[in-house]
Parts: structure tokens; sequence; C-alpha cells
């Protein structure tokens, strides 16, 4: 019998580099997307470049190199050498929500870069303790929330702000974007493997950077190019993130960092599970740890965006990725977010050309929400879709009169009742909640499980109560929140009445039950 120990796990094998072509152009749009969303927050080129870049690129090269060890321990305790890391990189919903909902609003009621960078690294800070809290009561959470709830936030925040803000800006650029869209779209719906392993990605941003130049060069498309500050070498730098806790207002932003975070945990969980059933069975303790402590480490170093595990180990575990294709993209993140190369990527893909990519991942989400339920338990996904949905509208209101020379105070009167635009904001307030609550109580009612509903709205009844959803303040710089005690009484009421019903409804069901049986 031979008593050779077993070879080390090949850290490099050919199919790393298929893998790291597959997970590289489909996380680098995420970091295309927050330079280009920087400008809507009033991040001016030279604090993404010197600072927050720095800052991605210290928590994705981490993580990356974190779940590539994981992934070599494993295959070394296992003795096999198919084990795949998990993808990891930059949480794209998180973009829009902290972009749109917090740090846009900060600039505009206050007009300072500084404070709204920290507002963001808040946020972000903020969310990798809950994430990282979170991850030793997952399984219990998981286990209490109908699946319908747990998918409907990240649907609706996938479906307003991947997919409606990107196509509105593709047919708005249809002469670059379009074509681009079509081809991605193709190709990731058909699952058509290309000559070389090119991955679909590279195509699709390859063809709308042809167009592009073409276009530039015939003086056809003269849309303004991304400002890009000087080249150099930009070294991360440490942030003070304890003087943050002493901005109170800051608080009133739990309503939308608690919810994400919960639902990035469980979403990574799902993602471990998928993970487990593709051969790969990493602990999950550790797993959901590095996400949420990679998420301080981003705020630590001037990040206000968090981490997040990425879906597709199974396509890259067939492709043949293994381990070192984690390191390799983490390395060239790194060197691109340090160098400031990256808008000056974003001068020869637009962001309406790259954010194709994106609007095919919130498609995706969106699908998953409505798949991923018992069919019956559908209209309960569609429901939970509608906070979100009002949510950005109310973007889009308070935009249209901000451009239009006018404030939503002085405009509300001209509304009149057609719109019940005040409707409107109220749905929208604190809408990840809502929109939870909402999921969850249709999707239990559906299953005639009454007593688990009743209590989901009496947590609707403590959330309207304290202000975390539907009260909102109106003022020239915009809509907020307005957090505080007995501040939506009407919805509280309405609320508790809900619950009493459909405490009822489970006495009547019990009742029914009975004489079934007799």
């Amino acid at each position: 019998m031979s008593t050779a120990a077993p070879a080390s796990p090949r850290w490099f094998t050919p199919g790393d580099i298929d893998g790291f072509l597959g997970l590289f152009f489909g996380g680098f749009p995420v970091i295309l997307l927050l330079v280009g969303l920087a400008p809507v927050a009033g991040l001016p080129a030279e604090l993404v470049a010197g600072r927050i870049l720095p800052g991605v690129a210290v928590s994705v090269l981490v993580g990356n190199l974190f779940y590539a060890w994981q992934a070599r321990r494993l295959a070394a305790k296992t003795g096999r050498r198919d084990v795949t890391a998990i993808p990891f990189g930059v949480n794209t919903p998180t973009i829009f929500a902290y972009v749109y909902l917090i740090m846009a609003p900060v600039y505009a009621r206050t007009h300072d870069v500084n404070t709204t960078w920290q507002a963001g690294v808040f946020a972000s800070l903020l969310s990798g303790v809950f994430q990282t809290a979170s991850a030793f009561c997952m399984d219990w959470l998981r286990r209490m929330t109908p699946r319908a709830a747990l998918l409907c936030p990240l649907a609706g925040l996938a479906l307003s702000y991947l997919c409606l803000s990107f196509v509105f800006g593709v047919f708005y650029a249809a002469a670059i974007a379009l074509l681009p869209m079509i081809i991605l779209f193709s190709l990731y719906g058909a699952q058509l493997r290309l000559p070389y392993r090119l991955p679909a990605g590279l195509v699709a941003m390859g063809v709308g950077a042809a167009l592009v130049a073409l276009m530039r060069g015939l003086h056809i498309y003269n849309a303004p190019l991304v400002p890009v500050p000087a080249l150099a070498l930009h070294l991360p730098q440490l942030f003070n993130v304890f003087g943050l806790f002493s901005h109170r207002e800051w608080w009133a932003w739990v309503s939308i960092i608690l919810p994400l975070s919960l639902l990035d945990t469980l979403g990574s969980l799902q993602i471990l599970e998928s993970v487990k059933v593709g051969g790969d069975d990493y602990r999950t303790m550790p797993s959901l740890l590095m996400n949420g402590l990679a998420t301080i480490g981003a705020a630590c170093f001037g990040s206000p965006f968090p981490t997040s595990l990425y879906l597709g180990h199974t396509a890259l575990k067939a492709s043949g990725a293994r381990i070192g294709y984690s390191v390799l993209n983490g390395l060239v993140i790194l060197v691109l977010c340090l160098t400031g190369l990256v808008p000056v990527v974003l001068r020869v893909v637009p962001l309406e050309v790259a954010g194709v990519v994106l609007v095919w991942y919130g498609l995706v989400t969106v699908g998953q929400a409505f798949t991923e339920v018992p069919a019956k338990q559908s209209v309960a996904v569609a429901l939970g879709l509608l906070p979100m949905l009002a949510q950005w509208a109310t973007g889009i209101v308070a935009a249209s009169v901000h451009a239009a020379g006018a404030t939503l105070p002085d405009a509300m009167a001209r509304f009149g009742n057609e719109l019940a635009i005040r409707g409107l904001f109220a749905l929208g307030q604190g809408a990840l909640l809502s929109s939870m609550v909402w999921a969850a109580m249709l999707a239990l009612s559906i299953e005639r499980r009454f007593a688990q509903a009743a209590l989901w709205m009496v947590a609707g009844a403590g959330l309207s109560a304290i202000g975390m959803i539907h009260a909102y303040t109106l003022s020239p710089e915009g809509i907020s929140n307005r957090i505080g005690w007995w501040v939506g009484p009407e919805f509280t009421f309405v609320y508790l009445a809900g619950a009493a019903f459909l405490l009822i409804c489970e006495g009547y069901a019990r009742i029914s039950r009975q004489s079934a049986r007799n």
C-alpha cells in the first residue's frame, strides 16, 4: 500500500482563466457603476479615485483571498481536485440604495461632499456590523420568514434601480447601447458557449466600445467624457470611523441599512446552500463572517459600498474554475482601483453600455423571486414589489419637481387628488421593510397560516409607530424619513386591526377544519 501524502491542491488550473474572465466581466461593471453614479451624490472624481476605490480594492482583495484559501483548505482536507472558491465582490443592490436613498439626499440637503461621503461610509460600516452579528441568527430568521418575503425586497430593488433606471439609459443612448443589450441577452439567455470561451459580457461591451469609438470619430455620439483624474498610485488610507456614530440624524437610515444587510446575509445563506448542492460544503459561519468583516474593512478604508457573495458558483465550477480565479480577480481589481484606471475604462465603455450586464442581473433577480416560491404565492411576490417601485417613483417625482425649479411642499397643492401623491410617498418610505411585511402577510395567508401572518401585521404596526415605514417629512430639499414615537398612528391602528382580523380568520379556519374532520 502506498503511504505517500496526497499532493497539495494546485493554485491555478487552465480553467481558472475562464473562471476569472467570467467573474471579472460580471463584477467589473459593478465597479464601473459606482464610479458612474458618484456624480449623483456629488462625489468628485478625485475623491472616488483617491479614497473610495482603494477601499473597494482592499475589501475585494481580502475577500477573494480568503475564499481562495478556504477552497484550498477544503481541497486539502477532502483530497479533491474539483473544489471551487465562492465568487465574491461589491454588493450591487446596495450601490443603488446607498447612492439614491442616502448619499444623494444628504448632498441635496447639505451640498457638502465630505458629509455626503461620510454618510455613505457610516451606512456601509453599520451594514457590516449588522451582517457580522446576524451571521449568528440567520438560520432562525430564515425558518420564520416566507421565501416570498426574503426575495421581494431585493427583487423590487433590482426591478426599479437596476432594470428601469438602466433600460431608460439604454434607450436614451440606443445607438451605442441597444445592440450590446441584444447581444448580451441573447447569449446569456441561450447559455451559448462562444469560440475560445469568450465571455458574453466581454463581447457585448467590446461591441459597445467599438460603436462609441466609431460614432465619436464620425461626430455622431458627443456625450460628455467622464472626468478622469491624473493617473497615479492611490494607496488605501484608514478612515476614522468612530466619529461617524455621533451624527444622530444618520440613524434614521436604519430602515434602509438593516433590511439590506439582513437580506444580504440571507442571500449569502442561500448561495452557500447552492454551493453545497454543487459539491463544495463550506462551513457557514466563517463564510458569512468574512462577508461582514470585509464590509467593515471597506468602510474603515473609506468605501461606502458593502461586499457580497456572488451567484454563479455552479457555472464557474462547470467552466473548470477552482481556486486561482478568485486570487486573480482580487489582484486585477486591486490594480485597476489603485491606479485610477476605472474612470478611463468608462470613457471607452460608457455606463449605458456596461449597464446592460446589470440589467440582466436585475431581471434574473426578479425572475428568481417568482420562480423560487410556490406558484400560488406569486401574487405575494407581485405585492411585495410595489413598495420598492413606489420608492423609486418618489425619487423620480422629487427630481422632476426640482428640475422644474420648484420644491415638493410648493408642488403638493398642484398635484390634487388624481395622483394620490401622498399615498405614493407613504408607500415608498421604508420600502424594504414594508415589502417584507406585506409579502410575508399575503404568502402566509395564502397558506392559511393566519396566526403567523398576524405577527407580521403586528410588526408593521410597530414599525409604523416609530416611523420606520410610511412616515415622511417634506422640505424644500426633498423627502426624508420621519423617525420618532407615534408618527404614523393611522397606519399603526390599521395594522393592529389587520392583525386582529387575521387572528379571527385563524380561529374560523380551525373550526372549519374540525367540522370537516367530524
